[in-house]
């Protein structure tokens, strides 16, 4: 799932590269487009540097027409944005793998499928290099925009409303009954803003599914192969469950849990956003007391983070590499001590004595925390809002907008009591986390959502690989591994000791590059388990 530090990641993939149209009745004045793909003669908005020029060649964007409703046709069709690299050898042509770069609600599929076909072609040098050549001479990758993404503003779905979002304080600092309150209302504006959308109905993962399994068919494919990341292991375990008979190889890297909910998935990521702080910030530290002087004693190191100030503590937990990050642990502690003893001191002065500072005898450590220092003072300043949404008549881009129906549409949820108790639980119990829960506004739609994936069909499939990190804050391995439990025809491969969403093709592990690689381009599996280290 997308959040903080994977919006980031992601955010260069972003911008769309076909215009698209979209007709809801099927008794509109003009004619309906016909189903199908139409391509367009260039893809003039990608993006003209950074990408390799040879793989831009083979690049091919269009236009795919399908049905507004797959179970119901006659309702109309919905526009969405293609994007095709071609093999780059067309007579050893052997197939085509579908991708999803996560979400719900991720910009720049197009981008994504282009950047990837170039990291494969220029892994063909390196040691696990064989089966991505057969794999950038052999197989055509496609990336689909999700439904209500799509460049032209008619097949957008923008979540909005006349009610407007209200200031909040931080969810987590502060439990007063006020701002329970303004919590309780910024949910309720979102989920109406959201479900009463003419098209909200359409965007959610069975829909999508379908999308991908129409676009399989409009290209003569008779299996779809498969890498999708974080949502789009959601994503394809939806497809196998509904489509297991043409389910070739399917990679699902950084798992969410698709036996259970959206809501289980929102509980989770606080507990494992307290495993990775002990495990890379106070452990960390405390085996090196020397370097970071917080103490030798990794409980102690986490009554640090306990004492700050309660704006500095917000901050801290408000970007995922802040939080995981001995430095700015460090520089939270001399920002929050410095403010208790001269509350009036500007930002100015606070910044000059910050470049003074002795944080650390090792240097790089410390000119790690005088920037951390300046983000985090940055970041008490500028309070990101709840939900990312800023106060005033609510209107979200299309993207957000898709996520946030998307979350509601997939799943059910549980009601408004449940989530302030919740958070109130997590405010006490996860203070590193802290009491922000994704999919809270739920608790409010009043849509029909989906029962569950339907993953049952998808021990029809041959095999699943799934590639996981031991420490991953938005889908924690705890969840992938009640995913990997639930079927015989898994596979699973852990990289072992590392934080990190999204572990193939980042360039810390060869060995799940190597095993990532065979599998796609030969079908050969890895083992039923195994594991790899960052340094493989």
């Amino acid at each position: 799932m997308t959040s903080g530090k994977l919006t980031k990641r992601w955010a260069i993939w972003g911008g769309l590269c076909a215009s698209t149209f979209w007709a809801v009745e099927a008794g509109a004045a003009t004619p309906a487009p016909e189903l199908g793909i139409r391509w367009l003669p260039s893809c003039e908005e990608l993006p003209s540097g950074g990408l390799d020029p040879e793989v831009i060649a083979r690049t091919r964007c269009g236009i795919v027409t399908v049905p507004l409703d797959h179970l119901n046709p006659r309702l109309g069709t919905l526009d969405l944005d293609i994007t095709r690299v071609a093999a780059r050898r067309p007579v050893q042509r052997a197939g085509a793998i579908f991708t999803n770069p996560g979400g719900p609600g991720s910009n720049g599929n197009d981008i994504f499928t282009v950047l990837l076909a170039s990291i494969w072609k220029g892994y063909i040098d390196k040691s696990e290099g064989e089966p991505y050549r057969h794999l950038t001479d052999a197989y055509d990758l496609i990336g689909i925009t999700p439904r209500g993404q799509s460049s032209a503003p008619d097949s957008q779905l923008v979540c909005q409303s006349d009610e407007a979002i209200v200031a909040q304080g931080d969810i987590t600092e502060d439990r007063s009954p006020a701002n329970l309150a303004a919590i309780q209302h910024n949910a309720a504006v979102l989920a109406r803003g959201c479900a009463s959308q003419p098209l909200a109905p359409y965007i959610n993962t069975d829909q999508t599914a379908r999308d991908m399994e129409f676009v399989r068919a409009q290209l003569n494919e008779n299996k779809l192969n498969y890498f999708g990341n974080s949502y789009g292991t959601w994503l394809g375990a939806w497809y196998g469950g509904l489509f297991p008979q043409h389910v070739g190889r399917m990679v699902l890297d950084s798992n969410v849990d698709w036996t259970s909910t959206f809501q289980d998935a929102s509980l989770s990521a606080a507990p494992e956003k307290e495993r990775v702080f002990n495990r890379f910030v106070a452990e960390h530290a405390a085996s090196h007391p020397q370097v970071y002087r917080m103490g030798s004693d990794p409980a102690a190191v986490r009554e640090i983070f306990l004492q700050l100030l309660p704006r500095v503590r917000a901050a801290l937990r408000s970007d995922n590499e802040f939080y995981s990050s001995p430095a700015h642990l460090m520089a939270a502690r001399v920002l929050s001590d410095w403010w208790r003893v001269s509350p009036g001191i500007t930002d100015t002065e606070l910044k000059s004595r910050a470049q003074a500072h002795g944080f650390s005898p090792d240097n790089a450590v410390d000119q790690h925390a005088r920037r951390a220092f300046t983000d985090l003072l940055t970041a008490t300043r500028q309070a990101a809002p709840w939900n990312g949404i800023a106060p005033g008549p609510l209107k979200l881009t299309p993207a957000d907008s898709v996520r946030s129906t998307v979350l509601c549409n997939d799943s059910r949820t549980s009601d408004e009591t449940f989530w302030i108790e919740k958070e109130d639980q997590y405010a006490t119990h996860y203070p590193v986390a802290g009491s922000f829960l994704q999919a809270r506004h739920c608790a409010h739609w009043s849509g029909t959502p989906a029962s569950a994936v339907p993953f049952q069909n998808l021990s029809r499939v041959d095999s699943i690989v799934m590639i996981q990190a031991e420490y991953d804050d938005q889908t924690p391995a705890a969840q992938a591994f009640k995913a990997f439990a639930s079927l015989p025809n898994t596979h699973m491969t852990l990289l072992k000791d590392t934080y990190r969403h999204g572990v193939s093709f980042a360039g810390i592990s060869a060995c799940v590059n190597r095993q990532v690689g065979e599998y796609l381009a030969y079908g050969r599996k890895p083992e039923r388990f195994s594991t790899c280290d960052a340094s493989d």
